[in-house]
């Protein structure tokens, strides 16, 4: 008599492979994500973040938006982009609606283009 040998599937062990890399590095992500420290930036008046959001509606600059919001004691990141409408309780960007009232610091965003770097 001949013995049967156990059924291997290789195809199914190997894509168990890739999800478990794919997982691992998933956890990796967050993990470094939820160590990231933001710091409080300092509170503005609404004189203040009107003047800077005017200003960059009509020459059409990003801006940079820290939010009056916590998460786990923490402020959430910046949110940025251009200004991509408005009305007179808030701003839309990045297809965020931010209400006025919630934002706590907005700044002209002067980050670099990958194009002007050396």
């Amino acid at each position: 008599m001949s013995m049967l040998h156990p059924y291997e599937d290789r195809k199914r062990m190997k894509w168990m492979g890739y999800y478990l890399s794919e997982h691992t590095t998933q956890i990796n992500q967050n993990e470094a994500q939820e160590q990231k420290v933001i710091v409080p930036k300092t509170m503005m008046n609404e004189t203040e973040i009107s003047e800077i959001l005017s200003y960059a509606i009509i020459k059409t600059k990003p801006v940079a938006i820290q939010k009056n919001e916590r998460n786990y004691n923490q402020y959430l990141p910046d949110i940025t982009g251009f200004i991509q409408s408005y009305n007179k309780t808030g701003i839309l960007v990045n297809n965020q609606k931010i209400l006025y009232q919630e934002i706590r610091h907005v700044e002209i965003d002067t980050t670099q283009k990958w194009s002007s770097l050396e």
